[in-house]
């Protein structure tokens, strides 16, 4: 049956997620999780959600997806054994090696290949399953097709983002960049031994968003009429949703930790809904009713994007 996961990027936000429906919640690690310390819980933090979760039945998946150096993968390690003696279920992990370690060392927990990763076909999903994958979240430029292709050939769980990306040309690839490090550079080591580089997503540090800044792109020495955008708003979407539920993916994962509580609150509130009644009706689900709500949902997106945006803006010449 397919689950719902939502993000928890503060504790209110993963409580009300939970509290809302979703069947998992998936929060990151200060300093492990590709992602800016305002949106990253700490361990008293994630065992406090994993007491509060087994009293709802629900899951708590921990993102550890940075690329650790030789010497972090013990520290990756203590923590993976820490955070699954209070309770957690999966991890979310992009590097390979790690992925390895963790799959060796506890055998019985469930790993998500992390978007970090870059897939780009259903070779590199058979790739990740035999080196320990239980699911494998799919990049946004997989569709329908590559979804029943990779589940007729492949016994691993499919997990896909609530949202499709406005992309010029594909030329994105999550986890794959670098571009932040070359705007603003930091390096720190903290009380456990994790080195810390500000500008680096892949190392600790907070990615800058820059394909999201305008770009000022000439040709043959002539500006043209409008600053380019290497990366679109995502369009959350829900027509497609019968299809995958019908294709066996396993979990549907809204995105999110760097939004309000509020706005995530009612994504997960709304999609719970939709989820549930297209299970209760089959091919009898008839999505008009709930355009005016996703529609109004899609403004509040776009609203909180462009402001977060502008904040990273600011950072980035800062």
């Amino acid at each position: 049956m397919s689950k719902l996961m939502a993000p928890g990027g503060t504790m209110q936000m993963a409580y009300s997620v939970l509290e809302e429906g979703a069947d998992a919640v998936y929060v990151g690690v200060l300093g492990w999780s590709r992602r800016g310390s305002d949106v990253e819980l700490k361990d008293e933090e994630i065992k406090d959600l994993v007491a509060f979760a087994e009293t709802k039945g629900k899951e708590v998946r921990v993102v550890l997806n940075t690329m650790p150096s030789s010497m972090e993968v013990p520290l990756l390690l203590k923590k993976v054994d820490r955070y699954i003696g209070w309770g957690v279920s999966g991890f979310m992990i992009s590097d390979v090696g790690c992925m390895v370690q963790v799959r060796k060392h506890f055998p019985e927990i469930a790993i998500h290949v992390s978007v970090g990763t870059g897939l780009t076909n259903a070779e590199d999903v058979k790739y990740y399953k035999d080196m320990g994958a239980t699911y494998v979240i799919l990049p946004y430029r997989m569709w329908l097709d590559d979804v029943k292709a990779i589940k007729r050939t492949i016994d691993v769980g499919l997990e896909i983002f609530l949202f499709r990306t406005d992309t010029q040309g594909g030329i994105i690839c999550p986890g794959k960049c670098t571009m932040s490090s070359y705007f603003r550079f930091k390096r720190w080591v903290d009380d456990e031994g994790k080195d810390y580089f500000y500008g680096s997503a892949n190392r600790g540090g907070d990615c800058l968003r820059i394909c999201q800044i305008g770009w000022e792109v000439a040709t043959d020495g002539q500006p043209l009429s409008k600053r380019a955008i290497l990366k679109g708003n995502p369009r959350l979407w829900f027509h497609e949703l019968t299809d995958y539920i019908k294709a066996g993916v396993e979990y549907f994962k809204v995105p999110g930790r760097d939004r309000s509580d509020v706005l995530v609150r009612d994504i997960v509130r709304f999609y719970r809904k939709v989820v549930d009644e297209i299970r209760a009706s089959q091919d009898r689900f008839s999505p008009e009713k709930y355009l005016p709500e996703l529609e109004e949902l899609k403004k509040r997106w776009a609203t909180e994007r462009n402001r977060r945006d502008d904040r990273l803006v600011a950072r980035a010449k800062a």
